[in-house]
């Protein structure tokens, strides 16, 4: 399965990286964590928009984002909590991103802020990538076309020659509807799941 594939595109968080999105604007929101329609609703956003493609700076992101949704707490708190959301790698993701042949072309597609950025940039995931095109450098937020475009582009490859990787159901559709090899995968084991399936890696089953 899947020979013809030549890239791997992975987004990170919720796939190598665990975010507390979720729970934590849900928490604010006094609804359940739900993530794809949380995730809708925070894509949907203009301030999120505007902030996750580099056009507004944090703290105005802020600002509008607290007053857009009517949340319970300043934006200065809500500015504090929203930077310290990338909690850390999730397990096994590393060992992963290291099993992945070199023959591979393997890069990463990701909805993030500076901010968040920079925490991610300190976990050591980096210079495990060829190349990360990020939201808020080039100018798309998934599930917008525009950004499976920018990394196709970049990477060089077809879209039938790439196997995406995604926590969010309507990334996953909206690149297989480009002709992209697209999978959930929630965290590294499932990652891992779809990878061995196209004999990229081996599988941990029976491990």
């Amino acid at each position: 399965m899947g020979h013809n594939v030549a890239g791997i595109l992975f987004d990170i968080g919720g796939v190598l990286v665990a975010l507390d999105g979720v729970p934590s604007m849900a928490k604010l929101l006094g609804v359940e964590p739900h993530h794809e329609a949380l995730h809708a609703m925070w894509v949907a956003s203009p301030s999120v928009v505007a902030h996750e493609t580099g056009r507004m700076e944090a703290a105005a992101f802020a600002a509008d984002l607290v007053a857009e949704f009517r949340l319970p707490v300043t934006a200065d708190r809500f500015l504090q909590d929203f930077c310290n959301w990338p909690t850390g790698l999730l397990p096994g993701a590393v060992q992963l991103l290291d099993e992945i042949p070199d023959s591979y072309h393997v890069a990463a597609l990701s909805n993030t802020s500076a901010v968040h950025w920079e925490k991610i940039r300190a976990m050591g995931l980096v210079d495990r990538f060829d190349q990360t095109y990020l939201s808020h450098q080039i100018g798309y937020l998934k599930p917008d076309a525009g950004a499976f475009l920018a990394a196709l582009r970049g990477m060089n490859l077809s879209p039938s020659e790439v196997l995406f990787l995604d926590d969010g159901l309507r990334n996953v559709d909206a690149a297989a509807k480009l002709g992209m090899q697209a999978h959930l995968a929630r965290g590294p084991e499932e990652a891992r799941r779809v990878l061995a399936e196209y004999g990229v890696v081996r599988s941990n089953a029976g491990a």
